[in-house]
């Protein structure tokens, strides 16, 4: 269901609250069950989708949280800066450039965990139309 995952980052790049986010999904979910038909057909890509709501925020959580390994990144340049023996136990090629080779791997780690923050279902989707939801009634354990 990737059209869902899609939709969910249209939804929190617009400012969506999780709630809503999971209102519309459910509703996508009903409907697609209901005609039949594949949820591009029949609401268009999910920016079109997502393009009939807005939400309070002003940022998705995937910015955020790529700003939060940038600045470990920056921290561990500042570090180098000041303490580069505790960066002893390598190699002396590597030694020159640990701080900045820190800060890439952070970088690339965050942009992997701002995209998977984005695009994440929240957690009360489920994604068979069996699952059990809260206040659905169906208490199976």
């Amino acid at each position: 269901m990737s059209c869902c995952n899609d939709l969910t980052q249209s939804l929190r790049k617009r400012g969506c609250e999780e709630a809503q986010v999971l209102d519309v999904l459910e509703h996508v979910r009903e409907t697609a069950e209901t005609t039949r038909l594949e949820p591009d057909q029949e609401f268009g890509s999910p920016d079109d989708c997502a393009s009939h709501y807005t939400g309070p925020r002003r940022r998705s959580p995937g910015p955020t949280t790529l700003n939060v390994f940038g600045a470990l990144g920056l921290i561990c340049v500042a570090v180098y800066a000041v303490r580069s023996d505790l960066f002893g136990f390598t190699t002396p090629v590597i030694k020159q450039f640990a701080g900045m080779i820190a800060m890439l791997v952070l970088l690339i780690l965050g942009a992997f965990a701002a995209a998977f923050v984005d695009t994440r279902l929240p957690r009360q989707f489920g994604l068979n139309s069996g699952d059990s939801r809260p206040g659905s009634g169906d208490s199976r354990q």
